[in-house]
């Protein structure tokens, strides 16, 4: 009786251990997929706003208002309308000063997340020519750009230049 008893004791303490494991692991399994759910998201953010800035610092004379439009695929709220109402003098003004620049983001990391918004600090260069005389200079710019979700992508709602 007591053997039987003991074997009761340890066949129930070897359940136990093994539902205790079971649930352990699936807490793990939740929390991975959580974590590769949000990796996945912050690689779209990054990426979304890497495209925007690199099309917002990247203009030619000759493709001006390609450019514009490209930076308005890239854009959405308040930032694209405002954009889009400046566009005409902003490629005007391109075209008369003979501007042609390149830019590149050098780093960008996400600073803050909220809902379906995500603020992004970039760090970017450029190289401009122009008819004022600048023959590839470079240029270094900070940015804080808000990427919102937008029809199941990341676009531009915001982009302020920082010191």
């Amino acid at each position: 009786m007591i053997k039987a008893v003991k074997t009761a004791a340890i066949s129930l303490a070897l359940v136990a251990v093994a539902l205790i494991f079971a649930v352990l692991a699936v807490f793990q399994f939740t929390g991975h997929r959580a974590a590769e759910a949000a990796r996945t998201e912050d690689a779209m953010i990054l990426g979304a706003a890497n495209s925007g800035v690199n099309a917002m610092l990247s203009v030619r004379e000759s493709s001006a208002a390609e450019d514009v439009r490209a930076v308005l695929d890239h854009s959405t709220g308040a930032f694209a309308k405002d954009f889009e109402a400046r566009s005409s003098s902003f490629v005007s003004v391109v075209q008369a000063a003979k501007v042609v620049t390149q830019g590149q983001v050098v780093a960008a990391g996400i600073e803050s997340r909220d809902g379906d918004s995500a603020t992004v600090i970039v760090a970017a260069s450029s190289t401009v020519s122009n008819a004022a005389g600048a023959a590839n200079e470079s240029r270094s710019w900070r940015l804080r750009v808000t990427m919102t979700e937008h029809e199941g992508t990341y676009k531009m709602s915001k982009v302020d230049f920082v010191a």
